[in-house]
């Protein structure tokens, strides 16, 4: 054979092998790149989906399907009456108190607050029983009430994911904000939202979601950075516990998906003035976390008042019960339209 010919034989050889090789690297490396979660195509445009329970998430999705439903008549009381009604979240039937002031109304109707509350373990939550003292308060003066449970307490019914369910009960509020119009007598001009402790983060999500908010009150709010607003209190009990649940959550989400689940790092989009309340003595929530707060709110440019009660616990339950009701009710009345 001609040594030439041999040559280039050889170097044939020599290429289709080079070639294969390249493609092998390059076909490879895209699988693992797709596996570990890449979502740049050909283009090299990047396709990754927002996680849905991400504050940008929810503020581009709509709320509010179908009507609030009385479900139940739960009688007068005094200064308001009382009923259980129903209305849907995501296709889930939830339950809300809805206290009725039984003074003479506006022409626009009576104001209306959300009550958003703490952390109840959720076979224990009351829909008539729990958190009962600050709703009869506020509708007896002169406040329509609306106390929604959250998906999977008392006989409201639950999501899929017990891991994520939390990070929904936002949306669950959001749900039941934008029927307040559906509701006889309600001023929808006059939306206000209560939030203590875990139902303070719920309500943070919410005035960076909803722009129908007129004012909310923050007691004690859990505004840490998730997940470690829910950790924290694992930890306190069981820190095997915390470190299993971090870990299916991290199955879950990445490190961005934390930042971008945490309220407290988009305060940038609340306009409703807020007033925070806090006991130095709580040993729930650390007060340090309303200093923070606070402080993130200032720099964020938005109002607010914050006011600290000495020696006083979680749930005000040391003398200024009434006296941080009474605020509440006198900040929101400078808010109305």
């Amino acid at each position: 054979m001609n040594k030439y010919l041999k040559i280039i034989i050889i170097a044939i050889f020599f290429l289709i092998i080079i070639n294969l090789g390249i493609y092998y690297y390059f076909f490879n490396n895209k699988l693992i790149f797709s596996l570990n979660g890449s979502n740049t195509n050909d283009n090299g445009i990047n396709n990754k989906k927002e996680n849905p329970l991400t504050i940008e998430s929810l503020k581009k999705r709509s709320y509010g399907t179908g009507t609030i439903k009385i479900e139940k008549d739960l009688g007068e009381k005094k200064g308001y009456k009382s009923y259980i009604v129903s209305y849907l979240s995501d296709g889930l039937k939830l339950y809300s108190l809805l206290n009725i002031p039984s003074t003479k109304k506006t022409p626009n109707g009576f104001p209306v607050i959300i009550v958003n509350h703490g952390h109840i373990p959720p076979e224990q939550y009351s829909i008539e029983r729990s958190y009962s003292l600050v709703t009869s308060y506020y509708a007896s003066n002169g406040f329509m009430v609306l106390k929604p449970d959250y998906r999977g307490h008392d006989k409201s019914e639950n999501g899929n994911d017990p891991n994520t369910e939390r990070l929904s009960y936002a949306i669950d509020v959001l749900n039941l904000l934008y029927l307040i119009p559906t509701l006889n007598d309600a001023d929808k001009d006059n939306i206000f939202v209560y939030g203590h402790s875990m139902g303070g983060g719920v309500t943070l999500t919410v005035l960076e979601v909803a722009n129908n908010i007129n004012a909310a009150t923050l007691w004690a709010a859990v505004s840490i950075e998730f997940p470690e607003s829910l950790l924290y209190f694992i930890r306190k009990r069981h820190s095997e516990e915390a470190n299993s649940l971090l870990s299916r959550l991290e199955e879950v989400f990445t490190q961005e998906d934390f930042y971008k689940l945490s309220p407290i790092n988009y305060l940038k989009y609340i306009t409703a003035p807020i007033i925070i309340q806090h006991g130095t003595k709580d040993d729930s929530v650390p007060i340090e976390w309303s200093d923070q707060l606070a402080e993130k709110l200032k720099n964020n440019n938005i109002y607010y008042e914050y006011y600290k009660y000495e020696n006083d616990d979680h749930n005000f339950a040391k003398g200024n019960f009434y006296k941080v009701l009474k605020k509440d009710i006198e900040f929101f009345k400078k808010y109305m339209k």
